[in-house]
């Protein structure tokens, strides 16, 4: 829905200029329920995915992997009890970031995650 991704964007966008601001990548059927299902739906959830990141930057953005808590949420939104299994997951989460540097996948994957909680 072209109208509710106008307010999304209006909001990441406003949130982006706030540098205190981090985003954490995860369920992404709340996006887009069913989104495993269909190449469209999925390319959908990735170009939300990279504009996010675009937004935020790699050193604010970090992939959440809570899968073994809630995978068919992660697909869609409740609304299904079938999720992607954990590599099919991994892969999509990959896929995202195709084109993306060796240190950029590095924060989003591990190191912006370590930072903001502090884990170093």
């Amino acid at each position: 829905d072209e109208d509710e991704l106008k307010v999304w964007r209006e909001g990441m966008t406003a949130m982006a200029a706030l540098p205190n601001a981090y985003v954490k990548l995860s369920m992404l059927g709340y996006a887009v329920p069913g989104w495993m299902r269909t190449p469209e739906r999925q390319s959908v959830v990735k170009s939300l995915v990279r504009e996010t990141v675009e937004l935020f930057g790699a050193g604010r953005c970090m992939v959440a992997w809570n899968w073994h808590v809630n995978a068919a949420v992660s697909d869609a939104d409740g609304h299904s009890q079938v999720g992607p299994d954990a590599i099919e997951l991994l892969d999509m989460m990959l896929w995202f970031f195709d084109g993306y540097s060796d240190e950029e996948k590095e924060r989003l994957f591990s190191g912006t995650a370590k930072e903001f909680y502090r884990l170093d």
